[in-house]
Order: C-alpha cells, then sequence, then structure tokens
C-alpha cells in the first residue's frame, strides 16, 4: 500500500480545516471573546499535523488505490472528530472527552443531534459559528470524498448511473482533484442560494447565515433552529427548497449547468423517482393526519410534507412536534430515514438510486421465476447495470441492515427500550438524529460514555459506507500477519 498519498490527502484536509479555524477565532477576538483559547490549539495541532502529513507524502505516486482511498475515508472522519472537539474542552463545554467527540462527529457527519440539553444555543457566538461550521463542512467533505475517492473504493456503487455514465472517475490525484472542485463549486453555491432564501423569508442575516450552513450540509435535527418557533409558511417554503436542493445529485447538477440545460435534471431517473417518493408520502402522511384530526384543514399538507421532505432529506428539522403523531405517521418518517437522498449528494441513508436497483431486480427475479429462459437486462435511464454493480448493491444492503440490527442490540444493553435502540442505530447510521426523537430521546447525554463512543462510531462507520472499514481491517490483519 502506497502510503504516501495517504499522508498527502490527509495533509491538504488537516490544512484546509486548520485553516477554516482562523474564521471562528478571528470572530471570538472581535467579539470579545477568549478565541485564542478556544480556537488556537485546535489550528496550531491542525496546521503542524497536516504540515508533517504534507512533508511525509511528498513523494506520493500521483494514484489512489482501493485501500489507500478506504486508509483515507476511515482517517479523515477520526482526524475530524478529535480536532472539533479541541474547542469544546478548551472552553470548557463538555466535562467528558466522550460527549466532546460525540458532539464533533455528530457535527462533521452531519448527524445534527447533540449533547447539549439546549442543542448548543447558550454557546458563545464564535463556539456556535464553530459548530455550523464543522457541520457545513462535514458535508462538503463528504461530497468531496463522494466523488473522489469513494469511486476508486466501492466501485461508485451505483453512482455512475445517476449521471448518465457521463463523469469518468480515475484513480490519478489530479482527476481527482478536478471532479472535488466541481462538486465543491455547486456545494458553495447552493448554500450561498439557501442563505439568500432564508433571509428572504425573514430571518436576520446572521441566523440565515447558520441556517444555510446547517441546511445545505443536512444536519438539521437539534434545537439549534427550530421552524415551529417561528410558525411562519414562507420560511418553511425556504427551509423545503434548500432541503430539496441538498437531497439531489451534485454531479448532476454541475452537468446541467455546464450543457446550460435545466430539463437535463429532470430526465434523471433517480430523482424523478426522489421526487415521486416525496410526493407519495407526503400525500400519505397528510391524509392520515386529517383523518386523525391532528391539524386544521391545509395545515395537514404543510406539516405532513415539511416532516416527509426532512426525514428523505435527513435534515431532520421540524416544523412540528412529530414525536407526538400516530405511530403509523411515524413509521413512514422512520422508514424514510433509511432511504435517504440520491447518490451524489450530502444526504445519508442508503439512497435511492440503490433502492430503484433492488426494486428492480426483484421483480426481474419474479419474472425469470415465470419464464425461466427469458434473458433480462436490469436497465435504468435505459443504460444496462453491471452485474457487478448490482452485486456491490446487494453486498452493500446486507451489511448497511447487518450492521443496524447489530448495532440496535449493542445500543439496548444502556437501558433504552428496543424501539429507542432502533432510532438511535438508524440515526447515527443514516446521519439524520431526529430518528431519535421519534422514540421518545430527547437528550443524548443521559446515555453512558461507551453508547456514546460507540455511537460515534457509527456515524464514521455510516459516511464511509461500511465496505471503507472492512477494506481497513482486512489490510490491518494482513500487515500483522506479516510482521508476526
Amino acid at each position: 500500500m502506497n502510503r504516501n498519498v495517504v499522508f498527502y490527502l490527509i495533509g491538504c484536509l488537516a490544512v484546509g480545516n486548520g485553516l477554516v479555524l482562523l474564521i471562528p477565532m478571528a470572530a471570538a477576538l472581535f467579539w470579545g471573546e477568549a478565541g485564542l483559547r478556544y480556537f488556537g490549539p485546535a489550528a496550531a495541532a491542525a496546521l503542524l499535523f497536516g504540515g508533517y502529513c504534507l512533508y511525509r507524502g511528498r513523494t506520493h505516486k500521483r494514484h489512489l488505490g482501493a485501500g489507500e482511498g478506504s486508509w483515507y475515508m476511515v482517517a479523515v472522519w477520526v482526524f475530524l472528530g478529535l480536532l472539533g472537539m479541541i474547542p469544546y474542552l478548551m472552553a470548557g463545554t463538555f466535562a467528558s472527552p466522550a460527549d466532546a467527540f460525540f458532539e464533533s462527529v455528530s457535527a462533521f457527519t452531519t448527524t445534527g443531534t447533540s449533547c447539549l440539553a439546549d442543542g448548543g444555543a447558550a454557546l458563545p457566538a464564535s463556539l456556535f459559528l464553530w459548530h455550523s461550521l464543522m457541520e457545513w463542512l462535514g458535508g462538503l467533505n463528504f461530497i468531496l470524498i463522494l466523488v473522489s475517492v469513494l469511486p476508486q473504493v466501492s466501485g461508485c456503487f451505483g453512482l455512475t448511473l445517476s449521471v448518465h455514465q457521463s463523469v469518468a472517475f480515475s484513480p490519478m490525484v489530479s482527476r481527482m482533484e478536478s471532479a472535488a472542485r466541481q462538486a465543491g463549486c455547486i456545494y458553495v453555491a447552493i448554500t450561498l442560494c439557501s442563505m439568500v432564501l432564508y433571509w428572504l423569508a425573514g430571518l436576520p442575516a446572521g441566523t440565515a447565515f447558520h441556517q444555510g450552513l446547517m441546511t445545505m450540509s443536512t444536519s438539521g435535527g437539534d434545537a439549534l433552529f427550530d421552524f415551529s418557533n417561528y410558525n411562519s409558511l414562507g420560511l418553511e417554503a425556504a427551509g423545503a427548497l434548500s432541503m430539496l436542493l441538498a437531497s439531489g445529485n451534485f454531479l448532476l447538477y454541475w452537468k446541467a449547468w455546464e450543457r446550460r440545460d435545466v430539463k437535463s435534471l429532470f430526465k434523471d431517473a433517480e430523482l424523478r423517482t426522489f421526487l415521486i417518493l416525496i410526493a407519495f408520502t407526503g400525500l400519505i402522511v397528510s391524509l392520515h393526519l386529517w383523518r386523525h384530526g391532528v391539524y386544521d384543514g391545509w395545515d395537514n399538507l404543510r406539516y405532513g410534507f415539511f416532516q416527509v421532505l426532512s426525514f428523505s432529506s435527513t435534515s431532520g428539522f421540524a416544523s412540528a412536534d412529530y414525536a407526538a403523531w400516530p405511530e403509523f405517521d411515524k413509521y413512514i418518517l422512520f422508514a424514510l430515514a433509511f432511504v435517504g437522498g440520491c447518490i451524489g449528494s450530502a444526504t445519508g441513508g442508503l439512497k435511492v438510486m440503490r433502492f430503484m436497483v433492488l426494486f428492480k431486480m426483484a421483480a426481474q427475479e419474479m419474472r425469470r421465476t415465470l419464464h425461466p429462459h427469458m434473458v433480462i437486462s436490469l436497465k435504468i435511464d435505459d443504460i444496462p447495470v453491471d452485474m457487478k454493480i448490482i452485486s456491490r448493491v446487494l453486498s452493500y444492503f446486507f451489511l448497511f441492515m447487518g450492521t443496524f440490527f447489530l448495532s440496535m442490540l449493542i445500543i439496548s444493553l444502556s437501558g433504552v427500550t428496543p424501539m429507542q435502540a432502533m432510532g438511535v442505530a438508524i440515526g447515527c447510521l443514516s446521519s439524520v438524529g431526529s430518528t431519535m426523537e421519534l422514540f421518545g430521546i430527547n437528550d443524548v447525554s443521559v446515555l453512558p460514555a461507551w453508547t456514546k463512543i460507540y455511537c460515534s462510531f457509527l456515524m464514521i462507520l455510516g459516511r464511509v459506507e461500511i465496505f471503507s472499514f472492512l477494506i481497513v481491517l482486512q489490510t490491518a490483519f494482513g500487515y500483522l500477519r506479516r510482521r508476526w
């Protein structure tokens, strides 16, 4: 395995995040807070570590293999979790390192749950800014990894299907950097668009800035911002549109921008399926809420569709007290957390494209049972799906569900009910912390320290898409076997 390229990539990320730490530090000094004490040690550690990694990786080969990509993906999230906890510890926000690490990992993985009783609303302004930046950087880092490193590790898992195989993935670092720049530009542009929408909806500029960062990274679901406190239809519309944009395929956006053809977006089967899913489930939930008289008139549609979009995008924002909804509606929201948004977005979950492959494959197997000699080709957007991609989708689905059920059993040892354990497990794996609130867990800080560490591991596992972690274990065991 070529370790130098791993050091080089981690060094670039460490230096970038270290420079970002200078933003809240400067803001803290401007606001009269202890910026040097909060952020100085973290910035210095990130820059020194990044400089060391860049020096170690100065002679790296311009090629990334599956092993190197896996080690990079796992190391990135562990490093970010450790880096993000330093300002909290220096400020004395958490007495326990486990709480600080959980808070940091939750922000960087855009899970959106918090160990703070008020969700961080009482934090100093500079730490509040750092929290929002961590969530936004987490979404950006995931997008950059998704379009550059992940295809080399997991064979895209159907990623190429969602852009009509018009994006060429290459193990060459230079081409990976080009794809990352394209996705990064779209990410920044839609973030700015979201901020403007919130500002036009009536939020102050500062609040719109924070809310735009959280929405774009799909990291809502905590008490930092509650739509129900505003009771504003315009604000909810701005949030819904922002979540919808954040759930789409960023590579698809880039291609539409290059071709100046917005209509091409709706030619994508995955996006159409996602929109149909939102419309269908939103209508079902709204009608059920109306039948049980939960809200008056059109409010059933208003709150039903918003929460469906919130859970489908794995943002987890709340415009209503959905924990008090009928069990049927809560179950639909819980199921949507498994699905997530489109491949190529910052959302969590299994992604719509993989479910499309699974359902089409199941339908074709039924036809093959009736007609054993029929030759069937699975197609999406009239593009044949390679059997290698289908087998990887099946493998990932099995690993995801297996990890979910095993994690549910482990988390239940902390004293929570089985349903609460399910909510915590899928919340961490799919990066949508609001599933915990569906079943009555409103304060994560009461969980034992070992549970928080395990949940942090689950959040990272969900972001590296499990296979990367297994490859890391395989290469680590192989190295130990050779050494001993």
